[in-house]
């Protein structure tokens, strides 16, 4: 049988059979909802609100308010979507430095793409006078089958992966599109495209099965060219996709490498993307060292209560002063939820007001906003007179370890690495490259004062933004970078940090604010506002 499922405020309807679940219709009809778990019902994020008609679920969590990966219809639907539970407009992260090109030199235009696991990024390129012309984002719709890529690979395990590579084929159109848009006379000649190894399989068509099996093969450091338009990509001529360096390490990576040309100087630098994959580089021109440290999707608002991605409305920077929160939003939009720089600033925040000790548990320090919550102890970031919701959007013990974890994982990546490299216990690199989206609003001082990146110099980090588009546009204009890029992947050797000897127990240190050992921070003090870093 089939129902009708009617989705406020957006007007559009879907038809579904009753085997489906509300999450599956707003796939249907391209209404991209937060889904962090891939359906699974336990991140809590996609909460739709059933105005009309009967359901049938495993996750009402109120009267009307359900999570939609979990409620059927049994009837026609009438379904509203709270604006939490949507994904916005992704906000742009780009520098201010890029060069637009007002006028374009010719009718043929290339476009350099991010394959990111949360957000499709690309440039419109002027090839012929190797110049940016535009930038547009679109979350990756894949995201409604988990934020995550073990659990898409799974999905992909148990229902084939012709879903997903539609869902990635169309993000790739729709952000085409909006590069073009008012401009449909211009022909998108090329395209070159980097991500993650995983992320480029679900674009080309393949079955990722062969990475769950094979962690190296000679195969993920190829280049692939495929002729676009048979991938059904809006394109007249070829897709070049950036190689890999492994299973887990992917051509965004050798991206982040050639926009940082560590590959090309004497002293030993290191790369380190924050994201879910935390992909970190370490080396030189005679040497690079890649791995990836796993660290989850909580900075991306996966598995936080009030996570969100960076949307508008989420808050992205965060000051506790005398119990009050001084807050700032993305578009200065009301506060809907938090993001991964919001959960940085807090959770340094709270350690340095001495809200919360060195395990993340709240210490007792008395304040009027940390009380006893459904999920436990909780912190009162913003009440819900101010919110869009209408609901106090928090910070719980398990958010906050959830934060630790993921911080862990990555510093413990970054030490592991220097010492591997350099078979030394001092953090020795020349400069450490932070790339990724969420790199470009990364304030320094916090993450060092929660132990997500080494206590050393300020002036030794440096902020490459998106370093896989940036990587795709230099292999798209110049030949000779394409050629750096291949040899990039042939090179780099890829180390297995998971089952290196010493990680799991750099982890457990390393799941304290900012580490077991203060020592490792000095610059860290948990006193006066005066003396924060």
């Amino acid at each position: 049988m089939e129902y009708i499922i009617e989705f406020r405020p957006d007007g559009v309807k879907a038809k579904i059979s009753s085997g489906k679940t509300i999450l599956d219709a707003a796939a249907e009809v391209s209404i991209p909802l937060f889904s962090a778990c891939g359906g699974k019902g336990t991140c809590g994020k996609c909460k739709i609100i059933v105005v009309e008609g009967e359901v049938r679920s495993q996750g009402e969590l109120s009267d009307g308010l359900y999570l939609a990966c979990q409620t059927y219809p049994v009837t026609d639907l009438v379904v509203e979507i709270p604006s939490e539970s949507r994904l916005g407009i992704h906000q742009v992260i780009e520098d201010a430095s890029s060069i637009w090109a007002e006028e374009l030199s010719s009718l043929d235009v290339g476009i350099a793409v991010d394959i990111g696991t949360t957000t499709v990024a690309a440039y419109l390129v002027d090839t012929k006078a190797k110049i940016i012309a535009g930038y547009a984002s679109e979350y990756n719709k894949q995201i409604d089958y988990g934020s995550d890529i073990l659990t898409r690979m799974k999905y992909a395990q148990r229902s084939g992966i012709e879903t997903l590579n539609r869902q990635i084929v169309g993000t790739v159109n729709d952000v085409i599109d909006l590069l073009i848009a008012g401009r449909n006379y211009l022909n998108v000649t090329s395209i070159v495209a980097s991500g993650g190894t995983a992320m480029t399989y679900f674009l080309l068509d393949d079955d990722p099965q062969i990475i769950l099996d094979n962690a190296e093969l000679a195969e993920f450091r190829l280049p692939h060219v495929e002729d676009a338009a048979k991938l059904r990509l809006k394109c007249e001529g070829s897709l070049y996709v950036l190689p890999c360096i492994s299973g887990y390490v992917g051509g965004d990576i050798v991206a982040d490498i050639l926009t940082s040309g560590i590959h090309q100087i004497e002293k030993p630098s290191m790369i380190v993307d924050i994201g879910t994959g935390g992909g970190i580089v370490v080396g030189n021109k005679e040497k690079l060292i890649a791995c990836s440290t796993f660290a989850g999707h909580a900075f991306e608002g996966g598995g936080i209560g009030c996570g969100m991605n960076a949307t508008e409305g989420a808050i992205e920077r965060a000051l506790i002063e005398d119990d009050e929160v001084v807050y700032s939003t993305i578009k200065n939009g009301k506060p809907a939820g938090v993001c991964g720089s919001g959960l940085i600033e807090l959770t340094a925040e709270l350690y340095i007001s001495g809200l919360i000790d060195s395990g993340g548990k709240f210490s007792g320090t008395p304040s009027e906003r940390v009380r006893n919550g459904i999920a436990g102890a909780e912190f009162v970031i913003v009440y819900g007179d101010e919110t869009l919701t209408g609901m106090d959007i928090v910070l719980t013990e398990t958010d906050i370890r959830n934060i630790i974890q993921s911080k862990a994982s990555i510093y413990s990546g970054i030490k592991i690495m220097d010492q591997i490299y350099s078979d030394s216990n001092i953090m020795d690199v020349e400069r450490i490259y932070v790339a990724g989206g969420f790199g470009h609003y990364l304030d320094i001082g916090k993450a060092v004062t929660i132990g997500l990146l080494p206590d050393i110099s300020p002036d030794r980090f440096e902020f490459i933004g998106n370093g896989s588009m940036k990587g795709a546009f230099m292999v798209l204009i110049d030949e000779e970078k394409k050629k750096e890029a291949e040899e990039i992947a042939q090179k780099t050797i890829y180390h297995d940090i998971l089952n290196t000897p010493g990680f799991e127990k750099e982890c457990s240190v390393a799941t304290y604010l900012p580490h077991e050992d203060p020592a490792l921070f000095p610059s860290v003090k948990k006193s006066k506002k005066e003396d924060k870093v």
